[in-house]
């Protein structure tokens, strides 16, 4: 077992001086209360340093007794490097103690998360330790060295490298040494973090480095300096050191935090950072009696342990840092698999591990049926891996594990799930239209390598399917002209790489759909309507055109220009101001832009169109009692005649021609109609003429039939008022009641009922011999009333009608009116006899429980039997 000269006296001293002293309360000073102490006079400057080198040289200095002037001196002297004043104490404690007893490092105990772990020892050195025999450091047993290659200064903040850091790199890793680095930082703000961890990997690229670039994250000597007088909370701090070292491990080295115990505990949050990054602790216990042991007692997770400052090793002068490196198997990766595959690579990504050094990439050989090493990454965050140079639509398998790097061998982790690829993608981007015609569209892609050629399909709208129409031989044959296609037409295309091994041909993926427009042809669709003086010609519209040209054929057969149309959302024109039954025809011609210039399609097809005839005139529709419709209008001109149409007005009917008559007939009757029916009628002119015939519009009329005969009449007398009831006919629009007087024969009208489903009516006068009544329905149609036929005359008699209750309870009162006491209370259908009428009012009797009873009740309750 390696022996170690320390300051710990086989458990007599108890304790040791701490790396980097905890918050003392009252210790910490803003920045603007700090300011380097002005020595007055050359001499006492002078004085102040004779005084320190002579503590020093006596092995007298304390630098927990430092005044705040000897402090600033020893900034100034020694330019704000933050490990001066700890230096120079080991320094002093050397010369105090040059000869140590040696004690074996087995008294040291290690915590019980380390159980199964390899210890391995370490030290860690600056520019202080001066020149390094670093082969007799590693004769020593010393197997890795945190070597500080940066600092940030105490009070400016500035950031300089180690004066002898390349020195002490490349002496460790010749020695045969694993090697990490360290910064002292001094970060307040997360900007300066990882300005930190930058400038520490640009001194050490090219250095074979396989322990961790730290961040070395202390306060200065009695809690001084910029970094605690920042006053951080911890989360803020936290934050600091994860932008350092996610800086760090974004660059493909593993990142670590070094602090004290107090720091760790009060000042961060650790355990949030050793769930990422490994920390390394700093204590100096002293011996603990009752377990005969020194050991840490920081109860948080961390990886390295700088247990004194006070070592000595071979091959370097003076005191030194000491450390032990916990390590062991990292875990089995997680999560493997695969991001992408192309022709020819494989693409895996997995979870980090913490603190790891790297990963080993293994895929298998179906030769020996093994796995094989084919790569590994450096850092714990590189966790993706690209093979290339594989064979075409091969499957292949892998599996990764993570490692430590030493020069002892290195620490393999637990293997990986296993994931399986296939070589079989070759993707095609960039497919465009190169160039546009009536009848083609060229294709164009981006070329690729190690293909045989490539397969162009195109969508077929009919099928719903992607159909191929041809194979292009050649790599670098990256473009295809699809020829005899339709003008003005939309097509949609897809490219996909094949290659070509012997027989076999392999396909890689299609590339995203791309459209293409061939130039317009004709225009398509064309249609036209005309109306008495119009003509609106109307078509399809064209893609990628500017606008359209409208055509007419004049009388000497030639193409007139009657509207140039600009919009080319625009796809129809209404030609005006024509005359009727007269042949018209149209074209319409496309046109496109082309290095600024109107070009111009082919014509379209010609369609012919005659105006139509004058609409029949003053159209009237008069019904009549007989269940018949007389239908007139006035004479046209320049006709051949007229046509009529029906339609029966329920929903759902259609129009049907019920006559066709020559010019010279105004008028139609049609009979066999039903009473109260609803009809739809129309008249039209046509004209026919140069072997084509043209029929005009017309508007439509509506007529309802006059109601029937009614029926069920009767008239009773009750003392000065009469009730006049029939039976309704609901689909009539009303009544008109008259009084026939006998003596003169004559018909006056008492009364207009505007309700169809009214059955009765009181007339306000006693019944007489002098006066028959009669009533008849009326409908409406077109503004006008069309009565049916007068009922027959119906003589008054005196009442005796019966009714009957239509409502659940019906109140008895003792006079025609609300305000009446109610007598009694009769129920649905219970039957009334009718006695006397009263405005709204019935005066009735009826029996109740053997009782007759005699009252008022409302006439909107009861019914006439």
């Amino acid at each position: 077992m390696k022996k170690l000269i320390t300051t710990v006296l086989c458990s007599a001293v108890a304790g040791l001086t701490i790396f980097s002293a905890p918050k003392i309360a009252g210790q910490a000073y803003a920045q603007s209360q700090y300011a380097y102490t002005t020595v007055s006079t050359q001499s006492s400057s002078i004085s102040y340093a004779d005084e320190i080198d002579e503590m020093v040289e006596t092995g007298t200095f304390d630098s927990s007794s430092l005044t705040k002037e000897q402090i600033a001196l020893i900034n100034k002297k020694y330019g704000e490097d933050p490990q001066a004043i700890q230096e120079l104490q080991k320094k002093s404690d050397s010369i105090k103690n040059p000869s140590l007893a040696s004690i074996d490092t087995s008294i040291y105990a290690h915590d019980a998360q380390f159980k199964g772990y390899d210890i391995i020892n370490g030290i860690d050195i600056s520019r202080w330790q001066g020149n390094i025999d670093w082969k007799k450091v590693k004769a020593d047993g010393i197997n890795f060295a945190l070597i500080r290659v940066a600092l940030r200064t105490t009070e400016s903040g500035v950031l300089e490298a180690d004066a002898l850091y390349k020195e002490n790199i490349e002496g460790a890793l010749a020695a045969g040494l694993d090697v990490g680095v360290y910064v002292y930082s001094q970060a307040i703000t997360t900007a300066e973090a990882r300005a930190e961890a930058n400038y520490t990997m640009k001194l050490i690229k090219g250095y074979n480095i396989k322990l961790p670039v730290v961040m070395d994250y202390e306060y200065y000597i009695n809690h001084s300096g910029r970094l605690a007088r920042a006053n951080l909370s911890p989360a803020a701090a936290t934050t600091i050191c994860t932008a350092f070292c996610e800086e760090v491990e974004k660059n493909n080295y593993t990142a670590m935090v070094y602090a004290n115990k107090s720091l760790l505990t009060d000042d961060v949050y650790a355990d949030v950072l050793a769930k990422r990054f490994p920390i390394w602790l700093a204590q100096y216990p002293g011996w603990d009696s009752v377990t005969n042991s020194v050991h840490a007692s920081y109860e948080g997770k961390y990886s390295y342990w700088q247990y004194t400052s006070s070592g000595s090793v071979a091959g370097i002068s003076g005191n030194v840092d000491m450390n032990f490196r916990y390590i062991k198997k990292p875990e089995a990766v997680k999560n493997l698999h695969i991001t992408s595959t192309s022709m020819q690579k494989v693409s895996l990504k997995w979870d980090k591990v913490p603190y790891v050094y790297g990963y080993k990439i293994y895929r298998l050989d179906k030769s020996t049926n093994t796995y094989k090493h084919v790569g590994t990454t450096v850092g714990a965050s590189n966790t993706s891996f690209t093979n290339k140079g594989l064979e075409v639509e091969t499957l292949y398998s892998y599996k990764v594990l993570a490692f430590y790097g030493t020069n002892s061998g290195a620490y393999n982790g637990g293997e990986s799930n296993i994931v399986h690829a296939a070589t079989q993608e070759k993707n095609i981007d960039k497919v465009s239209i190169a160039k546009r015609a009536k009848d083609s569209l060229t294709l164009e892609w981006t070329p690729q390598t190690e293909v045989s050629g490539y397969h162009i399909v195109r969508f077929n709208p009919a099928t719903g399917k992607y159909k191929t129409v041809a194979y292009v031989k050649g790599a670098k044959n990256n473009t295809y002209t699809d020829t005899k296609l339709a003008s003005g037409t939309t097509y949609t295309y897809k490219v996909r790489a094949y290659f070509e091994e012997g027989s076999r041909r392999a396909f890689f993926k299609y590339s995203s759909s791309i459209n293409g427009n061939t130039r317009p042809g004709q225009a398509t669709g064309v249609t036209a309507s005309s109306t008495k003086n119009t003509v609106t010609v109307k078509w399809n519209g064209q893609i990628n055109v500017a606008g359209y040209i409208v055509y007419r054929l004049n009388d000497n057969g030639k193409w007139v220009r009657v509207k140039t149309i600009t919009n080319k959302n625009t796809t129809s024109y209404t030609d005006k101001k024509l005359s009727g039954n007269t042949i018209y025809k149209y074209c319409v011609v496309a046109y496109y832009k082309k290095s600024g210039n109107n070009v111009r399609t082919d014509r379209s097809k010609t369609v012919s169109i005659m105006t139509k005839p004058a609409n029949a005139r003053s159209v009237s529709v008069i019904p009549s009692k007989n269940n018949s419709v007389s239908i007139s209008w006035k004479s046209s001109k320049n006709i051949s005649g007229y046509l009529v149409y029906m339609k029966n007005g329920t929903t759902g009917s259609s129009w049907k021609r019920i006559a066709k008559l020559s010019s010279d007939k105004t008028s139609w009757t049609q009979k066999g109609l039903s009473a109260n029916g609803t009809y739809k009628f129309k008249v039209k002119t046509y004209y026919r003429g140069n072997g084509a015939t043209s029929i005009s519009d017309a508007a439509t009329i509506t007529v309802k039939i006059p109601p029937k005969k009614v029926t069920g009449v009767a008239v009773n007398s009750y003392g000065s008022k009469q009730l006049m009831t029939w039976k309704a006919q609901t689909d009539a629009d009303g009544y008109y009641i008259y009084r026939y007087t006998n003596k003169t024969k004559k018909y006056t009208k008492l009364k207009t009922i505007t309700n169809s489903a009214a059955s009765s009516y009181i007339i306000n006068e006693a019944g007489s011999s002098k006066y028959s009544y009669c009533i008849v329905a009326y409908n409406k149609s077109n503004g006008k009333a069309y009565k049916g036929t007068r009922s027959a005359l119906t003589a008054s008699k005196k009442g005796s009608q019966k009714m009957q209750v239509i409502c659940s309870v019906l109140n008895v009162r003792k006079g025609p009116g609300t305000g009446y006491d109610i007598i009694q209370t009769v129920s649905y259908g219970t039957e009334l006899t009718l006695k006397g009428l009263y405005q709204d009012w019935y005066q009735i009797s009826f029996t109740k429980d053997g009782r007759t009873y005699n009252g008022y009740v409302s006439a909107a309750y009861v019914k006439l039997k």
